[in-house]
């Protein structure tokens, strides 16, 4: 089941992506300097410690709370589920999926096969849009390729 004509957000990171494939089902699209600023995700902070060679820079919000602040300030409603189920978590997924309504998941990248990059980050996010007896269909940030596909067995442990 894979659903017909989306309309995959082309962006950098993969919290914004994820965010503007499932906006565009509602007929939303923004940019991704937008899905920033009105998510409330970009701030600046030098930290520097002693034991560190060079400071760290950054500047976005923890994960979560940029989807979570758009959300609020586009007067949506979103509808979050968490469970450390595999078997739950897939009958979830594939519910909606079947009902033909995009999916957005936070997974650990690590088990991705086309993650260009292998390490652990149980923060990265894609929306899926469908599956076979195979294979999980997913839109991911640009750099990693945009629309790509990863078995079933990795999206399972991811």
């Amino acid at each position: 089941m894979i659903i017909p004509n989306i309309k995959p957000f082309n962006g950098q990171h993969c919290e914004t992506t994820a965010t503007g494939t499932l906006l565009s089902q509602l007929g939303i699209f923004l940019s991704e300097p937008m899905l920033f600023g009105l998510g409330e995700s970009i701030g600046y902070i030098v930290w520097k410690m002693k034991n560190m060679e060079i400071p760290f820079i950054g500047g976005r919000t923890k994960p979560d709370l940029l989807t979570e602040n758009l959300i609020r300030n586009l007067n949506l409603k979103m509808e979050v589920h968490e469970t450390s189920s595999e078997t739950k978590a897939w009958k979830m997924l594939k519910e909606k999926l079947d009902q033909k309504i995009i999916a957005g998941l936070k997974l650990d990248c690590y088990h991705l096969e086309y993650f260009n990059n292998k390490f652990h980050f149980a923060a990265h996010y894609v929306a899926m849009y469908g599956y076979d007896p195979e294979w999980a269909y997913l839109v991911d940030t640009k750099q990693q390729g945009g629309l790509v596909k990863t078995s079933l067995k990795g999206l399972a442990l991811a």
